[in-house]
């Protein structure tokens, strides 16, 4: 590693809203716990000044859209951002199909599709402007992610030269009943048939190489963009096809990066559950663990224990 390309130039991105400082605590808190020195940088749709101001005094690049003075709040219009990107010499060209053309008040439903469409177009403009160079890219839940020590230090170690994703499995493959209807109503069968026995892959918590990633998330919105059912179904049809299903390093929850905990949840006998029992992560000592005692880096979905959630939202959970 050169000495210009460090973890300083690593970039975390976030996407909120609805959010208070409160929902944000922990997510900071503990990366700040961590010794991480790298960027973050929030994409923020309809919130306060407050949580504007809160994330910015954490240190996050914050992107913003409309501002209201009066309410104190910053608003987001997909319509408006839609139209003025499909108008050309003052024709708008729209196609009657478009679920955005039809279905103007689902916009506010679909923020965490088009939190792709920014975390790329968006982020990567203002990252750019700043002219500095950047190693490592990160696309994060905010509200129920926690980190337990540096975030890129696995990837540094363990990525390959020739990958360029690092995506994390969870503990059932999409013969899981919700994953199953996700991936019939967004693509139907012949798609289902792609993923059927294979682990799902959350998109809640990804990372990559810088180009790589941008590319990715935003083959991601495009992907869904007609649908506008499900990142989720986009994000694991996008890894089976070849080009990125090569460049995609998949690890599960026996490598002490990232753990999706909500499947570790699931029982046994649920229909696609695919964690042989002596590989169960643990959770002691206030820490989540590997099997083998290798503490996570990150633990996505951790409000979904009562003892984790608990645990985390006391030791992280203060706003300060």
């Amino acid at each position: 590693m050169s000495a210009e390309m460090s973890a300083a130039n690593d970039v975390i991105v976030t996407a909120v809203s609805g959010y208070e400082p409160k929902h944000m605590a922990a997510w900071y808190n503990s990366l700040k716990a961590t010794g991480y020195r790298g960027r973050t940088v929030a994409v923020a749709y309809n919130v306060s000044e407050a949580l504007v101001d809160y994330m910015k005094h954490m240190g996050s690049l914050v992107i913003t859209f409309d501002h209201d003075a009066g309410k104190k709040r910053y608003s987001y219009s997909q319509l408006r951002e839609e139209i003025a990107d499909h108008t050309d010499g003052g024709k708008l060209y729209t196609d009657r199909r478009w679920t955005w053309n039809k279905r103007v008040l689902r916009f506010k439903d679909k923020i965490y599709d088009r939190r792709f469409f920014h975390a790329s177009h968006l982020v990567k403009q203002h990252l750019d402007a700043l002219g500095e160079p950047v190693r490592f890219v990160a696309f994060s839940d905010a509200r129920d992610v926690i980190f337990q020590s540096d975030p890129f230090a696995w990837m540094e170690e363990n990525l390959a030269p020739g990958k360029d994703l690092l995506i994390g499995e969870e503990s059932i493959t999409h013969e899981d009943p919700w994953n199953r209807r996700n991936v019939l109503k967004t693509y139907g069968r012949h798609a289902y048939d792609r993923v059927a026995r294979v682990p799902v892959c959350c998109a809640g918590y990804f990372a990559g190489r810088y180009e790589a990633m941008m590319d990715f998330m935003l083959a991601v919105y495009y992907f869904d963009q007609t649908k506008r059912s499900g990142d989720q179904a986009a994000f694991n049809q996008l890894l089976t096809f070849c080009g990125w299903k090569e460049k995609a390093e998949k690890v599960n929850w026996q490598v002490p990066w990232l753990l999706h905990a909500v499947s570790a949840n699931v029982g046994p006998d649920a229909p696609g559950f695919c964690m042989p029992r002596e590989t169960v992560p643990v959770f002691e000592d206030g820490l989540v663990k590997t099997f083998d005692k290798q503490p996570y880096a990150i633990v996505h979905q951790y409000d979904r224990n009562k003892e984790m959630t608990a645990y985390f939202m006391e030791k992280f959970g203060k706003v300060e």
